[in-house]
Parts: C-alpha cells; structure tokens; sequence
C-alpha cells in the first residue's frame, strides 16, 4: 500500500465547536472583521416565528469575488449567506450542536468527507458584545461541588444590521454571525498525535439554511491553510500543498433524551460499542454502557435514504441485470427480521442532503477508487442513545464482485485502486472520533495477493446463480456496516460454525469479516446476531451463547482470524493451504518468486498456532507447518532432480520466520516460542538434523543459520544441542576434504563462537 501523509489520511478535525459552527479569520483570541455589509432594497421577508431564524445577508462586491476565487470548483457554493436570530428566551435551554464534514478538497472521501465530527450538548449566553456556547453535557461534573463550565465557543453580536432591526420582535432575539467565531481548526494525523497541527481559516461561508421539527441545520463552507504541506495535494488537482477546502454540516437540535429510553450495563465481553464515559458524581467512578438507538415494539420505524446516485449505478449496462437498489435495501430492512418487528425501512434519497443531522444514509459514490466501505454514527454524549447514522460504500464493491463471481476476478483486481485510508482520527473540542469500521475492498486487504492466487482447489460453489451472489455480496456489506450503527462489534469467531457441509452456516454472525466465498450465504443477521441485538435492546435476558472474539482479540487468540473459514481453521483452512503451497514449490509447478507471497501469507497463519495456541494446537501446527521438509527428508518416489534442494530452503524459511525473521514479517502474531512451547522439543530435533545435515541435502547456509537460530533461543536444551552439534562436527573433520572440510571448518567455528559465551 502506498504511503498517505496524515493529512491524506484525516483532511482535519475540529479541536473546539468552532468547526462546527464557523470560525472566521482573524486571529484566535480576537473576532474577525465582519464583512462589508450592504442594505436590501427591500425588507426582509423574514418572519420571528422560531427558536432560530436565518436573516438573509448580502455581502460587497469584492467579498463575492474573494468567495467566487476561492471557492467556486471547489466545494458547493450556493451563493447565499445569512445571520443566525436566536431567542433570547433559548439561550438557557439545552441543544444538541453536530457537525459533520460533507466535503473535503484535496482527497474526499480519503481525507475524512462522510464523517461525523462528533455531537455536543451546549447552551448560550450573552455577555460583551459575545454569545458565548458552552459545554454542557452531564460527563464532567464530579460532585455537588465540582460542576465545571466549559467555554467552547464565542460568536460576535450583529447590532447595526438595519433589515433585521426593522423586523417586528426582533429585540426579542440576538442576531449573531456564525461564520465569525475563534479560530481552532486543526489538522490530525498519526505522525502528529492529538495535537495535530494548525490550520489557519481564510474564508467562510453559511448556506442550505433548514428547519426540522427540533431545531435547524445550515452548512459551513470553508478555505484555509495548514502549516506543513501535503505531498499528495497535486493527485486530487490541488497545486497549493497548503491548502484544504471543505464543507461542514451542522445542526443545533434541540436536546431530548428518546421516551422510555433505557440505557443498556456493558456485559462483560465486549459485544458492543461503548458509550461517552460518564463520571458518577460525589463518587470517582466513570461508567460507560453499551450504544444503542431507542429501539422499542410499537416504535415508527426509523428511515435510511439511499443517496439517488445509486440510480447511475443501475443504469449502468454492466448491471443491468442486478438490483441495486434492492440489494443494498435488503442490507438495511433485513435486520427487522432480528428484532421480530419493523425497525428500519429504506428508500432512494436526494444526495444534497446526505450530512443533515436528522438523516440515516447510505451514501452510495458512483466513484469506483476508494477501496473501503466504512459506518459511522451521531450519539448523545450524556445517555449513549444513537440519534443517527450513516453509511459509505462506493461501486467498487459492485464491480469487484460482478468480476469475483463471474470467474474474472483478474479484472477486478487490476481497477485502478486508490489505497484504503487508515481509520480517521479526529479532535473537536477535546472530542474524538472515527468510523465505526472501515471495511477494505479484498484486493486491498492484508494477505490478499495471497488469497487470490490461482492455487489448484474445489470448484465454486454452484448452489446461486451469478446474479444471486453479487446481489447478496453487496447486501452483506450493506447488512455488516448497519449492523455496527445498531452498536455492535466485529466478531471474527463466527466463521467456526461451519463444518465444510455446504448446508451448514457459513458463519454465525454478519459481524465477521468473512471469508469472500462465504460471504454470499451472510446477506441477513445470523444467530449471533439475532441474539446479540435482542439482549443489547432489551428484548431478551439473555447474552448471545455462539462463539465470540473481536478486534484486540486478533492479536491474542489463533481462532479469531479475519476472513478465515471452518470450525478448524488450522486443520481445514490455513495448514491444508499452506501444505498445498509447499507442494507447488517442491514439484516445481511455480517457482519461488511467483508463490512468495502465498508461501508467506499460509506459513504465518500456521505459525499463530505455534506461537500463541494451546499445547496441542502448538505440535500439532509446528507439524504442518514443516512435515514436508524436516530432516531426514522422505524423499517420494516422483520428485524432480530439485525437490531436495528446495526442501531444504522452504525449511530454513519456516525455522527463520519462527525464530529470526523481524516481527514485521511475522504478521499479527510476532512472539519467538519460549523454551516451554510444546512444540519446542521437536523444534530442536527439526533444527540438530538440519545442522548436523543428517539426509545429505542439506546446505551450508541452512546450517549456518540453525546455528543461528540455538544461539537465539537463549535456553539450556538449545546450548546443550550446539554442545552435541560441536562435538558431532570435531569427530567427523578427519573424513572430509576439500571444500566440504573448509565448511564444516567453518561451521564448527561459528558454533564455538556461539558457546563461548552462549547466554547473552
């Protein structure tokens, strides 16, 4: 994957509610210059009928021409501009504040666009010419004591607007520009850690002024410039490596807790997302619960719109003969079949909309670059209560699979790829958030050169037709991503309920990431599922009781692998391949160069039992995982005039990548077994038979490097070997000549060099 510089990877986040809502330029600890105003000819028609009101602006002709440079090409630009009236009478109350970047220019989606930017609970108040937005949310107060104010925000108060002056009731309300905030915009990336890096705003711009039932949304529109340049600005037609342009969505909803809403305890495993942590007042605790919508029988069903640009992908002749829409519905509507009631309901969208706070959407790009699919949600930081949601996936996922299940898997994964982005990291206000999940494209996964390789196997499966599988693949991964809005976590042991009977259950849980093949089978909630949502929504008292594990678990336990398969993913799935790989190269069917990475891919897999599985796991994979190639070497009765010879190097490769190879090429399990690994023993036994070239095929480089290998292993069984090894070595140097003399000359240096000392 090629390298993405940070600010690629997450185009900014805001670090105050700034973002959210506007930061004009001036400098941050002063109010920027109000732009040059001019009167309407006529009053506005403008009636103060609302919490919040939208007074039309216009603004000079230099000001227009600035915006029209800047903007126009860029980023949307409606060419309409207005202040915000709010109620005095509000001020106190409480509201949600969202926003969440819609736009961004260089990058799009790569550079964080269909994102939320996270939700406040603030309130207002007026002082010194200033409304003034504080953080008021229940997660910080301690005690009856401690009960923090948290400035986040401050907008200039507009006195001398004459139209707005004019209107009936107008000293009712505060007109204010939301466009002139303080300046804390910054740019967040891995290489930069939370305090990411300054991103000073040159133009703002307010537009697609709405009102909803609890409040309003509006869009923030905006160019500025970072501090440290973007390398990869020119691959998205930005020349100025400093600068981003973007547009924010925003909402300021009035804040409400769901009726009856009923917060869910965490279970002890971690079947679901947490919530914001909260801390108990008057007790130094902080809790956390699991996030979950107000789902309840008897509720109005909540809406998803699919953006209508799912419409050109129909249209296009090479789907013609798939439902689009219906697939990607049925990825939404199929978990009311978890609940036992109607829960979600989906239908065809506008796309303009697709960042308005009071939406679910499955935004569908038309675009086919961006190798991922990725969800992401809006909840309330005081309960965990989920108030929407969205959803990214593009055609690539479409044409990957029209390609896969038509036996012209080649062609997809010769698209023309952009790299998968890391998971987004961004700051508003102290606040941080990222999707739920970023799903990549096969062609983009980890090992997937490997798994795609065209290695001799069984047929594809004949049990759908064409048509079925690309329909339901994409169902899947519309059904995986919802399933992570409802608050649930991946979990990767589902795959070990299937037993290879092609009428067992490919998987227990649409949560896995499964392996493609399989995929097809999980278009709706699986057992797990079904039990994990009922517990989370109070429809059961029970926890799911099928096999569970998610992501910190990849890193510890073999059985919960991404995108494996099988009850026995050892003895089915990893070992049978790697062995297939193995015989592939020792009959020289391919060389060595062409099934690298396959041979790498297999052997690490096998490898995770030897270094993390229980005792039985450990022999039994260490035995797969060298049984061809071990000394003495049983050669068969058909082997070509190089089987030896590449015996003896696979063999060196798999005793290296477990003892010497760095733990980059380790993948996800890097721990060396210890001198109390079960398969130790027949380690050492594998590692005196190759040194001591006990079979005759045995090179000097592989003798070397089990010398090597004991020296590293820092135990008294492999001091005592290089011992045996030694004197092994003295006793035969009288019968040698030649070169073979001038090595085990050689060698027998090393292993002196390697006891004296042995312990480092």
């Amino acid at each position: 994957m090629r390298w993405q510089s940070p600010l690629r990877r997450s185009w900014l986040g805001a670090v105050s509610t700034a973002v959210a809502l506007g930061i004009g330029c001036g400098p941050a600890d002063t109010p920027a210059p109000q732009p040059e105003t001019q009167v309407p000819a006529e009053t506005l028609q403008v009636e103060l009928d609302d919490a919040f009101v939208a007074i039309p602006r216009t603004v000079s002709a230099e000001q227009q021409a600035r915006l029209k440079q800047k903007l126009d090409g860029v980023v949307s630009n409606t060419g309409e501009s207005f202040y915000l009236a709010i109620r005095k009478s509000e001020l106190g109350q409480r509201w949600f504040l969202s926003a969440y970047l819609k736009q961004a220019f260089p990058g799009a989606v790569f550079y964080g666009a269909a994102s939320s930017l996270g939700t406040r609970v603030v309130s207002f108040k007026e002082q010194n010419g200033k409304l003034f937005v504080f953080d008021v949310d229940d997660r910080k107060t301690t005690s009856d004591v401690f009960d923090p104010q948290v400035l986040v925000e401050a907008w200039p108060i507009v006195n001398d607007y004459g139209p707005f002056n004019s209107l009936r009731g107008s000293n009712s309300y505060i007109l204010v520009d939301p466009t002139a905030g303080l300046n804390r915009f910054a740019l967040i990336g891995e290489a930069y850690g939370q305090s990411g890096l300054r991103f000073e705003v040159e133009l703002n711009f307010a537009q697609r002024f709405r009102r909803i039932s609890d409040g309003i949304t509006f869009e923030q529109v905006i160019t500025g410039y970072a501090d440290v340049p973007d390398p990869s600005a020119p691959d998205y037609l930005e020349d100025n490596l400093l600068r981003q342009s973007g547009t924010l969505g925003v909402a300021l909803r009035r804040y409400q807790e769901g009726a009856g809403y009923t917060p869910t305890p965490l279970p002890p495993r971690e079947h679901y997302f947490r919530s914001e942590p909260l801390l108990v007042p008057n007790t130094g605790q902080v809790v956390q619960t699991a996030a979950k919508w107000n789902i309840h029988p008897g509720m109005k069903p909540i809406k998803w719109h699919i953006t209508d640009t799912v419409n050109a992908v129909q249209a296009d002749p090479r789907f013609k003969d798939y439902d689009v829409v219906g697939a990607v519905r049925k990825g939404v509507e199929n978990w009311n079949e978890a609940f036992g009631f109607k829960v979600f309901e989906a239908a065809v969208g506008d796309t303009v909309g697709f960042a308005d706070d009071d939406k679910n959407v499955i935004i569908f790009d038309p675009d086919a670059s961006a190798g991922f699919a990725f969800a992401d949600w809006r909840t309330n930081p005081n309960t965990g209560e989920i108030r929407g949601a969205s959803v990214y996936v593009n055609a690539l996922w479409l044409e990957y699979a029209d390609g896969e299940f038509g036996d012209d898997a080649a062609a997809a994964l010769k698209a023309k790829l952009k790299d998968a982005r890391k998971p987004l990291r961004m700051a508003w206000s102290g606040l941080e958030g990222e999707p739920l999940c970023e799903l990549a494209l096969p062609p983009l996964r980890e090992g997937a050169e490997a798994r795609h390789q065209k290695l001799p196997g069984p047929a594809r499966d004949a049990l759908l037709t064409k048509k079925q599988k690309v329909e339901q693949y994409l169902t899947h991964v519309i059904a995986h991503e919802v399933g992570h809005t409802l608050g649930l976590r991946h979990n990767f042991a589902g795959s070990l309920v299937f037993d290879g009977n092609p009428a067992s259950p490919r998987s227990s849980s649409v949560m896995e990431y499964v392996y493609d093949p399989d995929a097809i089978y999980l278009d709706k909630p699986a057992s797990y599922d079904v039990q994990a949502v009922r517990y989370l929504y109070g429809l059961s008292e029970t926890l799911p009781t099928g096999p569970f594990c998610t992501d910190p678990d990849t890193r510890t336990e073999p059985y919960c692998n991404r995108f494996d398969r099988y009850s026995d993913p050892l003895g089915f799935f990893y070992g049978p391949t790697h062995q297939l790989v193995m015989e592939l190269l020792l009959y020289e069917v391919l060389p060595f160069p062409v099934l690298e990475g396959a041979f790498d891919y297999y052997a690490n897999a096998t490898l995770q039992w030897v270094r993390a599985g229980v005792p039985a796991d450990q022999t039994f994979a260490y035995d797969v995982a060298i049984g061809q190639v071990r000394p003495p070497l049983a050669m068969p009765p058909d082997a070509g005039p190089l089987y030896g010879e590449v015996a003896d190097d696979l063999a060196r490769r798999i005793l290296s990548r477990l003892y010497l190879d760095p733990a980059s090429q380790r993948d996800a399990f890097t721990a060396t077994p210890g001198e109390d690994n079960a398969a130790t023993p027949a380690v050492l036994a594998d590692i005196q038979g190759i040194l001591l070239n006990v079979d005759g095929i045995r090179s000097f480089k592989s003798r070397r490097t089990m010398v090597d290998i004991l020296k590293s292993m820092q135990s008294l069984p492999a001091y005592l070997a290089l011992r045996d090894a030694r004197d092994t070595l003295s006793a035969g140097l009288g019968s040698l000549s030649g070169v073979e003399r001038a090595q085990a000359e050689d060698l027998l240096a090393r292993v002196q060099a390697a006891l004296s000392p042995y312990y480092q």
